[in-house]
């Protein structure tokens, strides 16, 4: 029996498993998040290719992909180095003088409502709400023979930024993103000053010094989205690989083909295709059509269909890695059936009588590359088998004997039991 914890449907030719709520461990985000970046992949296909396995993501897990990544960006901000910042004030009596703000550092940054919404046409929306920042650093100030120096810490609040993710899909099948829109807005924000007797300069400046903190800190905003999306998003989904190396014979061709997207699940279809590594050739046999119902309350739903497994055959076939050739020595000592002229003579004479004290050499292969079928059942494998014996001379030569063909089906019949899936596998002839 197969232990698993998710509930499995099984209907026609395709498998969907209905992943339960999780509260996965810091270790199996970045697995998460990979799957979910391969379903976001592609732009839908002008020609209709079915996939072999398919991803839906609801919005519940988009938000919690959401809180994800917000929880490892809130660190990368509290660790930026924030540019200095000046200007010029200028007073009716004292005239003209200098500020500066310097050696500023995050101390805090706080994301309290972060959301991820699907839009039409393949587009995300990444939308924060009051959100806050604090910084603090030093300040200097001039005034001719004046000048003072001291601490100041800076409280921005009420932040809030919406920007569209606008997706494609090049022709390997990857993703390409691009920030298409972005708006901020800074509700409030207040600078105290400390550490000097002459601090009241900036303090008689400190409004028109917020205000020009505000406007600087405003115009950043969205240049540093969109230049984080170019410079950090697009570089590293570039990197995901769309192929993926299973052993030195196979790999398996996960490439997106087609994107859908509505107010509640996105749906990724990726190619899922096993191939043999020397060449990838077209195969003779095409992915079936697969139907979705999405159920909102799982973060993910998979599907994966026959064409899948059984791509995995014709890789295998075509490679030669389904066969094997069995000797004497390989049996073991005690065996009473043994692979020699001798043995084999009780049921052939006359190849004890023509291949006297010789071995015999079985090579064991597939006929025709195993098929897999997904029923309402269960599961069924249909593979055929061929047996070749061969007399080896003392030349070490061989010489066939007899050649035999054997067909046979295996059937995993699935059920649910309490919170597991369970199987039991039968050959039928």
């Amino acid at each position: 029996r197969i232990p698993y914890r998710s509930q499995v449907p099984l209907r026609g030719r395709e498998v969907w498993a209905a992943l339960e709520d999780m509260a996965w461990a810091p270790d199996n985000v970045r697995k998460w998040s990979t799957l979910a970046l391969l379903a976001l992949m592609g732009t839908a296909l002008t020609a209709a290719i079915n996939p072999g396995f398919s991803a839906i993501i609801s919005q519940k897990g988009l938000d919690f992909a959401c809180q994800e990544g917000v929880t490892v960006l809130q660190k990368e901000l509290e660790i930026i180095k924030v540019p200095n910042f000046s200007g010029i004030f200028k007073t009716k009596h004292l005239g003209k003088g200098s500020y500066e703000f310097y050696s500023m550092t995050v101390d805090g940054f706080h994301i309290p409502n972060p959301r991820i919404s699907l839009l039409p046409t393949d587009r995300l929306q990444l939308s924060i709400k009051d959100a806050s920042i604090k910084i603090r650093g030093r300040w200097k100030s001039k005034k001719n023979f004046l000048k003072a120096s001291g601490k100041f810490d800076l409280s921005i609040e009420g932040v809030f930024i919406s920007a569209d993710l606008q997706l494609h899909r090049n022709p390997p099948g990857r993703l390409t993103v691009e920030c298409s829109t972005c708006s901020s807005y800074i509700d409030r924000i207040h600078l105290q000053i400390s550490g000097s007797m002459l601090g009241w300069l900036i303090q008689l400046f400190h409004k028109k010094i917020e205000t020009s903190l505000r406007n600087s800190i405003y115009e950043k905003i969205c240049r540093v989205v969109t230049i984080s999306v170019s410079t950090k998003l697009q570089p590293y989904i570039q990197t995901l690989p769309v192929v993926a190396r299973v052993d030195e014979m196979a790999a398996i061709d996960y490439s997106l083909l087609n994107l859908k997207t509505t107010d509640e699940f996105l749906e990724g279809q990726l190619k899922g295709e096993f191939f043999w590594r020397r060449h990838h050739d077209p195969l003779p046999i095409t992915p079936p059509a697969m139907s979705f119902s999405p159920n909102k309350s799982y973060m993910v739903q998979l599907g994966i269909s026959d064409y899948f497994f059984n791509t995995a055959g014709f890789a295998y076939q075509e490679s030669g890695t389904l066969q094997m050739t069995l000797r004497d020595q390989m049996l073991p000592k005690d065996s009473k059936f043994r692979l020699n002229t001798e043995f084999l003579g009780t049921f052939l004479p006359k190849v004890a009588l023509k291949f006297p004290s010789a071995e015999v050499q079985l090579l064991l292969s597939v006929s025709s590359p195993p098929h897999l079928s997904i029923q309402p059942s269960g599961l069924s494998l249909d593979p055929g088998l061929e047996a070749q014996a061969f007399a080896v001379l003392s030349n070490s030569s061989l010489v066939p004997l007899f050649l035999v063909h054997m067909n046979t089906t295996a059937s995993l019949e699935v059920d649910v039991e309490a919170d597991r899936l369970v199987g039991e596998m039968k050959l039928e002839k």
